[in-house]
């Protein structure tokens, strides 16, 4: 005995086995105009009590995107500090990437004291592979316990 697919059945399969095919998972969205938000600098202590600066600099306890090639290919979503049950500072940043093509980024983070002198040495540069439309994390943790209250994570796009 035989059995035949009704045209209505055989339509909904169709239509099932399709959209399996034919979707891809969501990538994260690239909130490019938040991006100027993201690089606002601030100003730099002037030289007299009268006179402003003509200097910026970036603001601590955020990621600095050294390299230009790669300033207008990644969107920071996210970047954050917390203590340990040891003391050390760690930082974790959420990067994305905006591009159709995947990316090789490195980054090093600056910790520093509560007068804004670094504390400790840079950290060693660590590479991270963005694949295209995904994130990753860049985490690093301080040597320091005390010491640590601000940092600047420090990212620029590998060869």
């Amino acid at each position: 005995m035989r059995r035949f697919l009704t045209a209505g059945t055989a339509a909904t399969l169709g239509l099932l086995l399709l959209s399996a095919c034919s979707s891809t998972g969501p990538a994260p969205v690239c909130n490019m105009s938040g991006i100027d938000a993201q690089r606002q600098l601030v100003e730099v202590p002037a030289d007299g009590i009268f006179s402003s600066s003509p200097l910026k600099e970036l603001p601590m306890n955020s990621v600095a995107i050294t390299d230009e090639t790669i300033a207008n290919k990644v969107f920071v979503r996210a970047v954050n500090a917390r203590r340990t049950a040891t003391g050390t500072v760690e930082v974790v940043s959420q990067i994305i990437n905006c591009t159709d093509y995947p990316l090789n980024a490195e980054a090093r983070v600056q910790f520093y004291d509560k007068t804004k002198v670094a504390s400790e040495p840079v950290s060693a540069w660590r590479r991270f592979n963005l694949p295209a439309r995904t994130s990753n994390t860049y985490q690093e943790l301080s040597i320091g316990t005390e010491s640590v209250e601000y940092y600047m994570v420090e990212m620029r796009e590998t060869r």
